[in-house]
């Protein structure tokens, strides 16, 4: 059977790769030229294309899951190219592709597009095959390209804030979290903010039964609670409306705590209690803002260590968390890690 590659090399026999590295060189004469980027989308965002644009990237085609939407949507969006399949879209005379559908199309487009020496931004931290993403992220490592995932958090200055605040705060003790967005993109988020402020997870609670909390408040059940490595518990109440922006984050440490909502962040130690407003996060999706800037850094200085946002190891730490979650929820109790 022939591959993909194999039929990306057919198509394109003049190459696609060696358009890449002409660019680069080009590049060095004209720094400010932007990087080609396609868009790989399932069309349940239309805003998409405009915010890859603002953040500094030329949008120059669009792959729909069917090649007449290709052309319908390529046209909303201003893309100068529809593609009809992922072949033509890899054979194209692009630098790096941002894949905004579900999995597993998401993951087959992952791995096809480094494969064929292609950056790859995921619009949403989601994988239904971690394996694969590892080995996507693997050999995107050894071709210097990179890989990242929109993160909100990641954006979010309150939250790196709060990181650089950790050592004041002593050992982390407790993490709780009011109003967190619901759903596998909502814990994806939180998992990832825990992750990074009390280090490993070790194991999982999703089931009302088994945890060591029934509520944060009167009208706010726990619904999921994580344990890390550093000894913190994590317990977070979701709701369906609820956003990071409008959560109440409170990190409880032995030498202080910190309350987060928002740009609003709330400190007290044993120096006293500070009341910070953090600046504002730019735009209406402000991750995929910030991993399409980690995007444009590799892109016009080639050099993948200039990525600051969430790569593909981070997700899969992510999806194994949220695979425990799933079996705790099926189990009623604890899942280890």
């Amino acid at each position: 059977m022939t591959t993909v590659p194999e039929l990306v090399a057919q198509r394109d026999p003049t190459g696609a790769r060696e358009w890449r590295e002409r660019r680069r060189d080009t590049r060095r004469l004209l720094p400010d030229l932007p990087g080609a980027m396609a868009l790989a989308t399932d069309g349940s965002d239309r805003t998409t294309a405009p915010v890859l644009r603002d953040a500094g990237v030329d949008v120059v085609g669009l792959l729909a899951p069917e090649p007449l939407e290709s052309l319908a949507w390529a046209a909303e969006a201003e893309a100068p190219r529809a593609y009809a399949d992922l072949v033509a879209m890899l054979s194209d005379e692009i630098e790096a592709v941002c894949i905004e559908m579900g999995p597993p199309g998401s993951d087959v487009i992952a791995r096809r597009s480094v494969e064929a020496g292609l950056h790859v931004l995921l619009a949403r931290p989601t994988t239904a095959d971690p394996e694969s993403l590892r080995a996507v992220a693997d050999l995107a490592e050894e071709s210097d390209l990179a890989h990242v995932v929109a993160m909100d958090g990641r954006a979010w200055p309150a939250a790196w804030h709060v990181q650089a605040s950790l050592a004041a705060l002593g050992r982390i003790t407790q993490v709780t979290v009011l109003g967190a967005p619901a759903g596998q993109s909502g814990r994806a988020e939180i998992v990832d903010l825990v992750v990074r402020w009390c280090g490993e997870v070790l194991a999982v609670c999703a089931s009302p039964d088994a945890m060591p909390a029934a509520r944060l408040t009167a009208d706010a059940p726990v619904t999921f609670a994580l344990l890390s490595a550093s000894g913190a518990t994590a317990l977070i109440n979701e709701r369906p409306d609820g956003r990071l922006e409008t959560a109440t984050i409170t990190i409880c440490g032995t030498g202080g705590r910190m309350v987060v909502q928002g740009r609003r962040v709330l400190r007290q130690d044993a120096d006293g209690t500070r009341d910070l407003l953090m600046r504002a996060v730019p735009g209406a999706r402000p991750g995929l803002i910030e991993a399409t800037y980690d995007v444009v850094r590799v892109t016009e200085l080639g050099d993948p260590a200039l990525v600051r946002g969430a790569t593909f190891h981070d997700l899969l730490t992510i999806a194994r968390v949220l695979a425990a979650a799933d079996a705790s929820e099926e189990d009623s109790g604890w899942v280890e890690l």
